[in-house]
């Protein structure tokens, strides 16, 4: 499993253990700009 991977399941284990409105908003934000770039490929760039 890659680091990324890793810490992204981390950031979800503090979620859910209650680690408070911060942790899902860079989940968010993190999930985000992971989707973005491959819509916008699939888009070809729009």
């Amino acid at each position: 499993m890659s680091l990324i991977a890793r810490d992204l399941i981390e950031l979800q284990r503090l979620a859910l253990g209650g680690a408070g409105a911060l942790t899902l908003h860079l989940l968010r934000e993190l999930a985000a700009n992971l989707i973005a770039p491959g819509v916008a490929d699939v888009r070809d760039g729009c």
